[in-house]
């Protein structure tokens, strides 16, 4: 008997948060045979740890082509559940998102999508400068959603839509879930965003993670214009630094001190720093993209 949904996990260099995602999907609300779990590994190597610990459910491949949206098209092509459910190693699975998801899904059409919540936590006690960054001003599933698409962290979609909209892009290495699901969306896939449906993500807690980041969605930006999906920004647009939408979301998030958003908007300005810096080197020093 096939399970009803498959969770799929691309991975990189990343067991040890791998294994807290297993974890988490150990302990689900739901029966373990309502669902089956593929770890998509897309390391250079196919051993995994001996430490490693799989349920019952769970399994690995490996996708050896780099890059994860390559990942998860390999593990879409192992799939069996009618219902696939995307996340990532570094997430970690509220115990009732299968249940939610399964539940919210059944709610839309058969071409349905559902875009979960991502909650942001700190790594220590307090919140640094970066963390506070990225709670936000990331993964904002509610308004990807209101656009059309979400992000692979947490989002959970009918295998229909895949056969209607096509595969993930697999030469990308970011900004590929956002094209997927635009794509999904220009052919009818409806999507809502579902609060219960909830994963927990560990935010960024230094600068060089942000920047490293900020890189590689960069990368996916110049893709889509190579490609003409995106416009062409001139260089120019990209010297203030320090945008209007990120100022005004950091002066109107709520409960923050007046030295925390200092801290924020100084993050927000050294990151758009990179971003210049990135457009400069990919447009006219004959950069790739990087993956991470």
């Amino acid at each position: 008997m096939n399970p009803k949904a498959t969770v799929i996990i691309p991975t990189f260099d990343d067991w040890r948060g791998l294994q807290k995602c297993l974890d988490c999907l150990a302990g689900q609300s739901a029966a373990p045979e309502l669902f089956e779990v593929i770890v998509a590994n897309n390391n250079s190597s196919p051993e995994v740890p001996q430490s490693l610990r799989l349920p019952a459910n769970a399994r690995v491949i490996h996708a050896a082509k780099p890059g994860s949206y390559a990942a998860r098209n390999a593990a879409l092509h192992e799939a069996r559940g009618d219902v696939l459910f995307f996340t990532d190693s570094d997430c970690q699975p509220d115990i009732r998102w299968i249940e939610a998801g399964l539940a919210r899904i059944a709610d839309l059409g058969p071409h349905g999508r559902v875009a979960g919540a991502v909650e942001l936590f700190p790594r220590g006690a307090n919140w640094t400068g970066p963390e506070l960054y990225d709670r936000i001003n990331a993964l904002l599933q509610e308004v990807y959603s209101g656009e059309g698409w979400g992000v692979t962290a947490n989002l959970v979609v009918r295998r229909a839509a895949f056969d209607l909209a096509g595969p993930f892009s697999e030469d990308r290495f970011s900004l590929g879930d956002r094209e997927w699901g635009l794509r999904a969306f220009e052919h009818g896939c409806e999507i809502v965003f579902c609060p219960e449906t909830l994963v927990r993500h560990p935010a960024r807690a230094s600068f060089s993670e942000l920047a490293k980041k900020r890189r590689r969605l960069q990368g996916g930006q110049y893709h889509n214009e190579i490609l003409g999906t995106s416009p062409k920004r001139p260089v120019s647009s990209y010297l203030p630094f320090l945008s209007f939408m990120e100022i005004q979301r950091t002066l109107a998030y709520p409960g923050l001190t007046d030295v925390q958003r200092i801290q924020v908007l100084w993050v927000a300005f050294r990151l758009g720093a990179v971003s210049f810096l990135e457009v400069v080197r990919l447009r006219y020093l004959f950069g790739d993209p990087k993956r991470s």
